[in-house]
């Protein structure tokens, strides 16, 4: 029966590789797109993800390819669509019954072959920025019903990933072997481990982002709820306390709630307020850099009862960029943008969280393996043995999808303008050559501006308030 067995496995893997989409490699197909970013061809990168691939395993990551894109492109209502859309299938598979045909099936599948015979549903902090970029969307349409509402959903599926994962890295850690793999994965490619933990070590948690409650607080602040722009500000400044665009948020609201010791704690910490001009206009700008990193596959040897095996495990590649940050020049004043979500840092820290998750399934995955072809090496010889150890390797295939079209870096810049100006001007640094300027409709009070710079091509996008 074992020996059937080890047959119907090797025929089910046989007929999964015969033209099989799941053993596609997402960082080949999404190059393309990556590439027409890079030049500020967003319309061309969408023709990589028509709505005809949306569909099969992918669909969720398709669609919040199609949502950021459609976004650089000012398409705000449809890249609505496109987020909501993926984030609504997102929370069916995770309320999916945990016992069912369907998913027990596809994760027995990915013990015999890999990770990527189940849906993608994006990583925790792929979630969380799902949420965020809509509530943007939202702002940019003026809708500050709409974008509160993603605020919320953006701090609920903060906390359930969290608990969440919590409990999935307790139960990875009780698995025999579990201890093994920062060990492994260090020596498997030596300054892998070391580049990606030096990128980690800035977020402390994936589920406390900067830059999602820096857009909460100016949602509350529009909407007049300056007690609650406050609190979301505090816990920005705790994710990114060296942006001195938060340090000064902190200092004006704390004295206009009159927090009188809050106020003296700030100053002391940052310095004493400037004056901002009586009713200027806030100018808040959102400035996205590069392009997010994109995977990799890792091999690294895992010794068992019958020999050494090869796992293989996605790892993160970071693109460079030649956009560090932007410039926003409005009358007299200049400001340079700051850092509030790094993408890099932030998708290094979730999969160095996931690797023991990743690891302990990778275990079973490699030990399911070798009992197989020891099974077929006593029972059919060693020819078949080496066919089998051959589908093996050639299943053994890490799980390069991720949303690529992220931005490498999110920076934000805010100022007061005098009243009555009319024009700000944004550039990209350094160099400074590449320039867009606006013209701000009078009676603006508030002004957003949404910039983008893969290597920089500047893309604008503005809404008056």
């Amino acid at each position: 029966m074992r020996h059937r067995n080890s047959w119907v496995i090797i025929s089910i893997c046989v007929l999964f590789l015969n033209g099989c989409a799941i053993f596609q490699d997402y960082t080949r197909k999404s190059a393309p797109a990556r590439l027409a970013v890079s030049i500020g061809d967003y319309a061309g990168a969408l023709n990589v993800f028509p709505p005809s691939a949306v569909r099969g395993g992918d669909k969720i990551l398709i669609r919040m390819e199609r949502g950021t894109l459609l976004q650089d492109m000012g398409k705000f209502k449809d890249s609505t669509v496109e987020f909501e859309a993926a984030a609504a299938l997102i929370e069916a598979a995770e309320r999916r019954a945990v016992i069912s045909a369907s998913r027990t099936a596809a994760e027995a599948a990915t013990l015999i072959i890999n990770e990527k015979t189940l849906p993608y549903e994006g990583a925790d902090f792929e979630k969380i920025f799902i949420h965020t970029y809509d509530a943007l969307n939202y702002l940019m349409l003026k809708d500050l019903g709409g974008a509160r509402v993603e605020i919320r959903n953006a701090y609920r599926r903060q906390q359930e990933l969290q608990d969440r994962h919590y409990r999935e890295l307790e139960q990875a850690r009780k698995e025999a072997r579990a201890s093994e793999w920062e060990g492994l994965f260090a020596q498997a490619e030596p300054g892998t481990y070391e580049r990606l933990a030096q990128s980690a070590q800035d977020v402390q948690s994936i589920y406390q982002n900067a830059f999602a409650y820096y857009i909460s607080a100016l949602v509350y602040e529009l909407n007049k709820e300056t007690d609650e722009a406050y609190i979301d500000l505090k816990k920005a400044y705790d994710a990114a306390p060296r942006c001195r665009f938060i340090q000064r948020d902190l200092l004006r609201l704390s004295r206009s709630l009159h927090y009188g010791d809050d106020f003296e704690r700030w100053k002391t910490l940052f310095g004493a307020p400037d004056q901002a001009p009586q009713d200027g206009i806030d100018i808040f700008v959102i400035f996205e850099a590069g392009l997010a990193p994109y995977k990799e596959q890792l091999t690294i040897p895992i010794p068992t009862a019958s020999g050494l095996f090869a796992a293989a495990f996605p790892v993160y590649q970071f693109s460079p960029s030649s956009v560090l940050a932007g410039r926003v020049r409005c009358g007299e004043q200049t400001e340079t943008t700051c850092l509030v979500s790094d993408t890099d840092a932030i998708a290094a820290r979730n999969l160095l969280d996931q690797f023991p998750i990743l690891f302990a399934k990778q275990i079973a995955r490699t030990t399911l393996k070798a009992v197989a072809t020891h099974q077929i090496d006593r029972r059919r010889g060693a020819g078949t043995a080496f066919l089998a150890n051959i589908l093996a390797l050639i299943t053994e295939q890490a799980d390069l999808r991720t949303w690529s079209t992220l931005p490498k870096q999110v920076q934000i810049a805010r100022l007061t303008a005098p009243p009555g100006t009319s024009r700000v001007e944004i550039a990209a640094l350094p160099g400074g050559g590449e320039r867009s300027s606006l013209d701000i409709p009078a009676g603006t009070k508030h002004f957003i501006i949404l910039a983008r710079a893969p290597d920089g091509v500047l893309t604008i996008q503005s809404q008056a308030y």
